[in-house]
């Protein structure tokens, strides 16, 4: 008899561990990691922020429990979520939004996939082009039926709108499409107020649901203007998942802090649905973990560790927005390519190279610089002192 395990392949290695690997084991004191997503200091490190080691602290003494919290997990969390969501409205007029905590933005978007299928299995999720890996993965891992629409930087660095709209026309009602919140996209590149208007509209017009996926709340203008867009979606159109993570804002990565979110035209509908997603969480991971969205709601709930969560997270943004500027004047001087300009007006950890197929290889070898192949760099891996190193190596690969 055949062992059924005798015959499996191992799946490949993804791309983005191979480059970490890779990283660490290049002896180079001049390497330079552009890949992996997480914010790093000017030293390198992926700090714990103060707000969240006192948190930490606190939760540690008054803490009296390790039980479940239950399937929607930390309803405080929730509650700070909704408040960042929604802003000072605290939400649709007749409360049609429910919340639950997930094992990070991940598990978000893992949980509301699975939903989307049960919901209707035989129709189809948008996802942009580009977009992250996982978005794919895990659609295809819920076994949806996948499409593709466009997201590209026009002459002026924006999104080719019309390009977007034209796409999504040929989606049916029933469709879902995943929208990618601030600072989200791989490109840096943004949606305007305007666009997230047109984008509601095209949603209710079609009857698509939108599934808003957002990941990086703060590190654009400020909080509150970041979701500008997203407030303006959500009022126009009836229904939306939206997933939330922490990890970036509060740095959480290992402590998976996640949250998803329904708004549906009734409050009724809003709870039915949280009851489904809380029971496909059960099939997979049961309980959500409690850790991180707890040091969320003791930071939200204390004024002082609010103000400086508020106050590193802005300082974080802040050192964001100059590598950026620094880095689009050090290529644009090297290639002469005003183009490179639009790197200082996008926002966020992320930009998109134009590089050639073998671009990230040669950079790894010749001078130690570590990126995708995609050509989509996290900015936070600059430097000042490294940035014009690592523009002198990158420019003779960048395409016109």
């Amino acid at each position: 008899m055949t062992n059924p395990l005798s015959a499996i392949q191992a799946m490949p290695p993804d791309p983005l561990l191979g480059i970490m690997a890779a990283f660490r084991a290049d002896d180079r004191a001049n390497k330079v990691d552009l890949g992996v997503g997480i914010y790093k200091d000017d030293d390198g490190r992926t700090p714990i922020m103060a707000a969240v080691r006192e948190a930490e602290k606190r939760l540690a003494v008054s803490g009296d429990t390790k039980a479940y919290e239950g399937p929607r997990g930390n309803l405080a969390f929730c509650e700070t979520v909704q408040g960042f969501l929604y802003g000072a409205s605290g939400g649709p007029a007749d409360g049609a939004a429910s919340f639950m905590t997930t094992p990070g933005g991940c598990g978000a978007l893992g949980v509301g996939a699975a939903f989307l299928r049960r919901l209707a299995p035989e129709r189809k999720l948008w996802i942009s082009d580009p977009t992250w890996p996982n978005h794919v993965h895990i659609a295809k891992s819920a076994g949806l039926n996948i499409a593709r629409y466009p997201y590209v930087a026009d002459s002026q660095g924006l999104p080719d709108f019309d390009r977007v709209e034209d796409d999504l026309r040929q989606a049916e009602a029933g469709d879902s499409i995943i929208i990618q919140g601030p600072c989200h996209n791989p490109s840096g590149v943004d949606l305007t107020l305007e666009q997230w208007s047109r984008l509601a509209t095209l949603c209710q017009s079609r009857g698509l649901l939108p599934f808003v996926d957002i990941a990086y709340h703060g590190f654009g203008a400020s909080l509150d203007e970041d979701l500008v867009g997203v407030r303006t979606f959500l009022a126009s159109v009836e229904s939306a998942l939206v997933s939330y993570s922490c990890s970036k804002n509060f740095g959480l990565y290992r402590e998976r802090t996640g949250c998803v979110a329904v708004q549906a035209p009734e409050s009724e509908a809003a709870d039915a649905a949280v009851s489904h997603l809380a029971d496909l969480g059960r099939a997979s991971y049961s309980m959500p973990p409690a850790h991180g969205a707890a040091i969320v709601a003791e930071i939200r709930q204390d004024e002082a560790l609010y103000a400086s969560w508020v106050e590193e997270l802005d300082g974080m943004r802040g050192r964001l927005n100059r590598l950026r500027s620094a880095f689009a004047d050090a290529l644009t001087e090297r290639t002469g390519d005003g183009r490179h300009g639009a790197i200082a007006r996008q926002a966020g950890m992320f930009s998109l190279l134009p590089v050639q197929p073998d671009a990230a290889e040669r950079l790894a070898a010749d001078h130690a610089v570590y990126m995708p192949k995609s050509g989509r760099i996290n900015i936070a891996g600059l430097h000042e002192r490294t940035i014009d190193r690592v523009a002198d190596a990158v420019a003779p690969f960048l395409t016109a």
